[in-house]
């Protein structure tokens, strides 16, 4: 039996002034809340002002220039499985209602409608719907837009496209849905990550329509299976959730910003339109809102100029570290290979390392050239996994997925 619980303490750090010369700034920090996934058993971050509400926890605190912020949490998460739900409130209006990224077209109602035709159980309206989005879309990151309409049309995205494609499909449906933000947590990869939770009818279930196209390269590394229904109703337990929901509402003043001024990453989002990160909080049915919450969001009046040191500080504007877990390597020893082949720069050092130890110390040298070989063989075997995985986001294995 898989192991079911998780522990550990996660770091999240947020440092704006490579980006801000402002004299302050107004900083909307998440803050995860247990919800019978996990459980938030300690959480410390500067004073502020809170607000809890449908979206989750968050905290507007202010910074003086040159200050970071720091969110510390000590969180044990548990295997989600099917038949349990997570804890958390019925679903309201918001669950059914357009929303930034998620805004219905013809294509979306279309696929939705032809999806749940026949089906009447709501499991198994969700369970299409996931797989539908899998289908349609294949991995890649979108550096100029992003939405649910948008990512239909051109059949790919990363997986917070696949959360704001099945989200509105689910909406679509008349079932509840929405988006959700967090982290992949594990000590052997952490990285942003975002999925969805739908309504049966009864609670809330988790789904990961990614993981449903990827779960084959994916479900063992954290040790789950590696089937589309193992990541619907089901959720592995290597997750931070730090919010839910888009176009979260920004409680802090809003400084009149010209676009000529913002210097922060353009995206085009669809029912907002082209919005500077961290440099505006756009307009949503008249209101200024958060796209998404999950790094630290801040509205910069006053961009700082390019030079070395800013330059230098962009680079990890926000940074996670994991600490203490409760366990250290995944289930499976065959993705030992997956994880060596994620850090292949840790892997050159090494060898370079071993090859000019050799030559120092000789007596070393059949025990160093055996972990070098060793190392290869175990990164080569990573790097044919990985190919699978490629397959997978390739333009012909999407083109064959969308046409059956």
């Amino acid at each position: 039996m898989p192991q079911d619980n998780f522990s550990c303490t996660i770091d999240l750090h947020f440092d704006p002034w490579g980006y801000a010369d402002d004299a302050e700034l107004e900083v909307l920090l998440p803050l995860p809340s247990s919800d019978g996934y996990q459980h938030v058993l300690a959480v410390t971050a500067p004073d502020g002002l809170d607000i809890v509400d449908a979206s989750g926890h968050r905290r507007l605190v202010r910074l003086e220039q040159g200050q970071t912020a720091t969110v510390t949490v000590r969180v044990a998460t548990q295997r989600l499985r099917h038949g349990q739900y997570l804890q958390l409130p019925p679903p309201g209006p918001a669950d059914l209602a357009a929303a930034p990224m998620i805004v219905a077209d013809e294509a979306l109602r279309d696929l939705a409608l032809r999806c749940i035709t026949g089906i009447d159980n709501p499991r198994d309206r969700i369970a299409a719907l996931a797989k539908a989005t899998a289908d349609a879309l294949r991995y890649q990151y979108p550096r100029d837009g992003r939405g649910a309409a948008r990512s239909l049309a051109r059949g790919w995205g990363d997986c917070g496209e696949y959360a704001f494609v099945f989200t509105a499909l689910c909406r679509l449906a008349d079932i509840p849905a929405r988006p959700v933000f967090g982290l992949l947590a594990a000590p052997w990869m952490t990285s942003p990550h975002a999925w969805a939770e739908a309504w049966d009818g009864t609670g809330w279930l988790p789904v990961d329509p990614n993981f449903v196209r990827e779960g084959v390269y994916l479900g063992p590394l954290f040790d789950t299976g590696a089937q589309p229904q193992d990541h619907i109703g089901a959720l592995d337990m290597y997750r931070l959730v730090l919010s839910r929901h888009t176009g979260i509402p920004w409680p802090g003043a809003v400084p009149d910003i010209q676009p000529a001024q913002a210097a922060g990453f353009m995206l085009d989002l669809d029912g907002i339109g082209t919005v500077a990160f961290w440099h505006a909080a756009p307009a949503w049915q008249a209101r200024p809102v958060v796209p998404f919450l999950q790094m630290p969001w801040t509205v910069i009046a006053k961009p700082r100029p390019a030079s070395l040191r800013s330059t230098w500080r962009r680079l990890r504007p926000w940074r996670v570290k994991l600490r203490a877990p409760s366990r250290r390597w995944p289930r499976s020893p065959w993705v030992v290979a997956d994880i060596v082949a994620m850090h292949p720069a840790k892997g050159i050092a090494f060898v370079i390392a071993a090859v000019a130890l050799m030559a120092w110390v000789p007596p070393l040298s059949a025990a160093l050239q055996g972990a070098v070989w060793l190392w290869v063989a175990v990164f080569g075997l990573g790097m044919l996994r990985y190919a699978r995985l490629m397959r997978l986001r390739s333009k012909r294995r999407a083109g064959r997925a969308a046409s059956t």
